[in-house]
């Protein structure tokens, strides 16, 4: 048995030993997935109370939070990043980060309630490949799932070809004769200013503006299980508000009927809800690539509005 066992084992080295590499190999320093590592540093850093916001890359691209904390008189946390980590899984790495007093700002990409993404059968809600950085590469082992509030990210094999082309670069880069030249549009960690704030695109040429299908019906499961970590919140003195991500308009009016179903919700369960969604829908020449990264003018545009309605429900 041990001689089979062994022979087994011997077999199997020519591909377990490359997948170990692959599965092992790590980003590098300046990827934008490990700025998670620095919004935890902020937040560690920073005494409460505090104003966090919270939500994916339409954060990230999209608020002044120095404006903010300036208008407002309170330290601000911008810890958006990337949607695709998935809203639960984004709500449950805050819960041991904000302590009573604190005040907790929600601004979740309307895809995170559907059951689809942009025409495909994707739950945002669980995230996909990026969330995969999110748990190996920046060590957050423990967000991988709870199944009463997330569950897998979908894409893994999407993940596993990414490291693996890693690899590839990575090799290809040893023995190039010349040094890789950086790409300026790459998303990178030092673009991030000290709140959290992308703002490396800010001084950017508009790229193609990359759209999405409309989103049309909202997935109570997510509803509800996004209520839980609010109540979760409230119970340890979490303040907790809810406004809107920046959307390009004529996606607006195309998932409007979701959007108001959404807005209708939030504010029947009594969710303190800051803002209107239209008042976050700009029009295309306010956005750098995306339906959801606004550009330097959609930025001040969307900081003011903000402001205006954080000033309500800020000591």
């Amino acid at each position: 048995m041990k001689k089979l066992f062994l022979k087994l084992l011997l077999l199997s080295l020519p591909v377990t030993i490359p997948a170990m590499v692959v599965a092992l190999f790590p980003l590098p320093s300046n990827s934008s997935v490990l700025a998670i590592i620095d919004k935890h540093r902020r937040l560690k850093q920073t005494e409460s109370p505090r104003l966090v916001l919270a939500g994916g890359s339409n954060l990230a691209y999209g608020i002044d939070s120095g404006r903010i904390q300036d208008a407002l008189n309170i330290p601000v946390i911008n810890a958006g990043l990337n949607a695709g980590f998935g809203l639960g899984r984004i709500l449950d790495d805050l819960v041991s980060r904000l302590n009573s007093g604190d005040i907790l700002l929600i601004a979740p990409e309307y895809d995170h309630f559907s059951s689809s993404w942009n025409g495909t059968e994707i739950a945002l809600w669980n995230g996909d490949g990026t969330a995969y950085n999110l748990i190996f590469d920046a060590h957050q082992y423990r967000l991988l799932v709870k199944p009463t509030v997330y569950g897998f990210p979908s894409g893994f094999l999407s993940y596993l070809q990414s490291r693996k082309k890693r690899v590839s670069d990575f090799k290809n880069n040893i023995f190039a004769k010349t040094p890789p030249i950086p790409n300026p549009l790459a998303q990178l960690r030092d673009g991030f200013n000290e709140y959290g704030d992308y703002v490396k695109h800010l001084t950017m040429e508009n790229r193609e503006l990359v759209s999405y299908e409309p989103i049309e019906n909202i997935e109570a499961r997510y509803l509800a299980r996004f209520f839980r970590l609010v109540d979760t919140f409230s119970k340890r003195g979490v303040t907790v508000l809810i406004s809107y991500p920046s959307y390009e308009e004529a996606l607006f009016l195309a998932s409007e009927p979701f959007i108001r179903e959404l807005d209708a919700a939030f504010r029947d369960r009594g969710v303190t809800v800051i803002s209107s969604p239209e008042d976050f829908a700009f029009p295309w020449d306010c956005f750098y690539d995306t339906v959801y990264h606004l550009n330097a003018k959609g930025r001040e545009r969307r900081t003011s509005r903000l402001i205006r309605d954080l000033a309500r429900y800020v000591p």
